[in-house]
């Protein structure tokens, strides 16, 4: 019995097989995966052009031609005491935005109610919120200047407020 079994010398070890088979189905997927991706790109093609009109021929020549400005008030100044025990001082000057057909007809109202004006804008920037005063567009105070003037000179006669000049500084 011993001596049927081999030695260990004697015994064949399996030759390490490169795997070939999954080489080859490896190589085919990538294969597929690569002609997919060029067919797709082949049958995309390319952006289409845009169908347009000519951007030069549609501009108007000048859209600020109807429109006039009237000076309301003019290097005034305001102080503000809402901040607390601080003082800010607001110079400012307002304007209106009108059609030019109204021009004249804004600026005999402003000339007749001058006064009457000058009173309404120190009373909302006097009594208005530092976070009012501090926006860098003044978005609040401009609507409501335009109410205020609007009710003294009459109303959808002004387009739009511009406040041309807004400084502010505190004064202690």
């Amino acid at each position: 019995m011993a001596e049927e079994t081999p030695a260990k010398d004697d015994i064949q070890k399996p030759k390490s097989k490169l795997p070939l088979k999954a080489m080859l189905i490896l190589l085919a997927v990538m294969l597929m995966e690569a002609a997919t991706i060029s067919v797709f790109f082949v049958m995309k093609g390319g952006p289409k052009p845009a169908e347009g009109s000519d951007p030069i021929a549609e501009t108007e020549t000048s859209v600020n031609n109807n429109y006039a400005e009237v000076v309301l008030v003019q290097d005034f100044q305001v102080d503000n005491y809402m901040a607390g025990r601080s003082r800010m001082i607001v110079t400012l000057e307002v304007a209106a935005k009108v059609e030019s057909a109204n021009k004249e007809k804004l600026d005999q109202s402003v000339s007749e109610h001058s006064k009457e004006i000058l009173n309404a804008v120190r009373v909302l920037v006097s009594s208005a919120q530092p976070d009012q005063i501090k926006d860098p567009k003044l978005e609040v105070i401009k609507r409501k200047v335009k109410s205020c003037v609007e009710e003294i000179v009459g109303e959808g006669m002004i387009k739009e407020i511009l406040m041309p000049i807004w400084q502010t500084y505190v004064a202690d």
